[in-house]
């Protein structure tokens, strides 16, 4: 059986490598498995603040591909200016959210869809801008 491997952030329970001791906290490219081996310790990144400063979790999201994506998508592809109309599509997934807010902290009038009411409900409370109901062609 092969393991699924994917980004994600793993603490070090043993090493031989010169960069990461036993304890260290590490994200990139890991096995989805309780332990795993990496044999290609280039593809980490030491995690040098934990949840004394930045919440480990935070690696996964904000920190990590999708905030990645949703930075780059929105101000280096899109780079929008205060005031202008900023679409986002499936903006309840993990990179709508974020291009969403970004585009609301830099006053852009934002417009978002989602598949469910119950999505746009809660995008609703939580980050405040218009959404789109793309099943039924209803605005909210």
């Amino acid at each position: 059986m092969q393991v699924i491997t994917g980004h994600g952030v793993a603490k070090v329970m043993d090493s031989g490598h010169p960069k990461f001791e036993t304890g260290d906290f590490v994200w990139g490219i890991t096995g989805w498995e309780e332990y795993s081996l990496i044999t290609t310790p280039e593809t980490l990144f030491k995690i040098e603040h934990t949840d004394d400063v930045v919440p480990l979790h935070y690696y996964t999201g904000i920190l990590g591909l999708a905030g990645m994506t949703a930075y780059i998508g929105f101000y280096k592809i899109g780079s929008p200016k205060k005031g202008e109309h900023v679409f986002v599509s499936a903006a309840s997934g993990a990179v709508g959210q974020l291009v969403g807010q970004f585009a609301k902290l830099m006053g852009c009038y934002v417009v978002g869809s989602a598949s469910t009411k119950e999505k746009v409900i809660n995008l609703q409370l939580y980050i405040l801008f218009q959404f789109f109901l793309a099943q039924q062609g209803i605005f909210y």
